[in-house]
């Protein structure tokens, strides 16, 4: 099922931070999430919503990440609902002076729900995910990542995660992120507030 899919990529969509330089594992992050699926028939379901997300380190390598997204829209008159809560472990560690190699390992839950002439089918699932990349800073105020992930969800998939990040200010940014997969494109504005 493809909204078990999109439940699998969202629920990393929120992964920790990295610590190249001056960028901080301790954070606090909101976002507004778009998320298009490419149905069968040449149809598409869009679905969006918020999402909120905390990390902290838990030493100098190691941080974790607790995420939350709640999704929802109606296609064709079918309404959809899709919420996220994922715990992610991570590990960094520099290979330059602006350039972390990152490694997450995650639980994430995701629960569905569809509703089309009056008959409601849910699902709930839990599954691991398996991230591999790299975060860094290009210059005082951008940062960039970009990382392999794999999703092991009913349905495995594997997902390019690309983003970009301004700083406002030293501990405020604005951030775009993006996950692509065939038949999945997922975009998130983010705020985020380092502490």
């Amino acid at each position: 099922m493809k909204l078990r899919i999109i439940a699998g990529l969202v629920a990393a969509s929120l992964v920790g931070s990295v610590s190249a330089s001056d960028v901080s594992y301790d954070n606090l992050t909101l976002s507004w999430n778009d998320a298009t699926i490419d149905g069968d028939g040449g149809s598409d379901l869009d679905l969006d919503g918020f999402g909120a997300g905390v990390s902290f380190s838990l030493n100098k390598n190691w941080y974790m990440a607790l995420d939350t997204t709640m999704l929802s829209g109606n296609e064709g008159g079918v309404d959809a609902d899709l919420d996220i809560s994922t715990v992610n472990f991570g590990f960094h560690n520099p290979i330059s002076n602006n350039t972390d190699f990152i490694a997450e390992l995650g639980y994430a839950k995701a629960d569905s729900e569809a509703t089309f002439a009056g008959v409601t089918v849910s699902d709930d699932e839990s599954a691991a995910n398996l991230v591999l990349g790299f975060r860094g800073m290009a210059t005082d105020s951008f940062e960039w990542g970009a990382s392999v992930q794999h999703m092991d969800f009913d349905d495995s998939t594997t997902f390019l995660n690309l983003e970009g990040r301004y700083y406002l200010a030293d501990n405020f940014s604005l951030g775009l992120t993006g996950k692509f997969e065939s038949d999945i494109n997922i975009y998130a504005l983010e705020a985020r507030f380092d502490f």
